[in-house]
């Protein structure tokens, strides 16, 4: 039972870390002024009316109860729509496997602790987060580009991710830059979260050994 729990801590913590990571840098909307330095301004809006859109495409993403589709500031085709809203429930999906995976770990961990004063769990899967951001790294790092591609290849089963900025000029406000700076922020969040558990996880198991002595 101790193994078990000790997996399930694990694969639900990664869950938890990886899923809370991307809800943080999204909820993050401030950020977009730095992380979107490729904008192209081809409707000549201000930067608050920038600002304003993208906060909206945030909000349709994150939040379940959002409703339809829409910007304030700019147009959009139903081909546009229709693949924000197969974007928010990919999103959707990294969120809530988050916050279940947050909970599960929660409570498979303290039951280990409980029952067999335990903490495995923490140690390896902040251990697999760490092996896991190590890979996607270094996929980034070397050409994010490629990435980006393949990752929407895979996610979706439809070409609506490659917009036409002339029925979707909403693309023109998401450059590559600003994808590739929530990625990296993203995986930073992983980072921390990552080492915290392994620095707990590592205290609590020198303090059983030590009280055992």
């Amino acid at each position: 039972m101790k193994q078990v729990l000790n997996v399930v801590g694990a694969l639900a913590l990664g869950m938890g870390i990886v899923g809370l990571s991307v809800l943080l840098v999204l909820a993050s909307s401030f950020t977009y002024p730095w992380f979107s330095g490729d904008v192209v301004n081809s409707a000549n809006l201000s930067p608050e009316q920038i600002s304003e859109n993208y906060r909206a495409v945030i909000r349709y993403c994150l939040l379940p109860w959002s409703g339809d589709f829409t910007i304030p500031h700019l147009r959009f085709s139903e081909a546009g729509a229709q693949h924000f809203a197969e974007a928010k429930a990919i999103f959707q999906g990294f969120i809530w496997s988050g916050v279940i995976g947050a909970v599960v770990a929660w409570i498979a961990l303290l039951v280990n602790w409980q029952r067999n004063r335990a903490w495995g769990g923490l140690v390896a899967g902040g251990t697999g987060v760490l092996a896991t951001i190590v890979m996607l790294g270094v996929i980034f790092i070397t050409d994010f580009n490629r990435a980006f591609v393949i990752f929407h290849q895979i996610a979706f089963n439809n070409e609506l991710w490659i917009f036409d900025p002339r029925t979707d000029p909403i693309i023109n406000y998401l450059p590559e830059s600003l994808f590739m700076a929530n990625a990296f922020a993203i995986l930073v969040l992983m980072v921390i979260g990552a080492m915290a558990c392994i620095v707990v996880g590592l205290r609590l198991r020198r303090r059983v050994a030590m009280s055992q002595d």
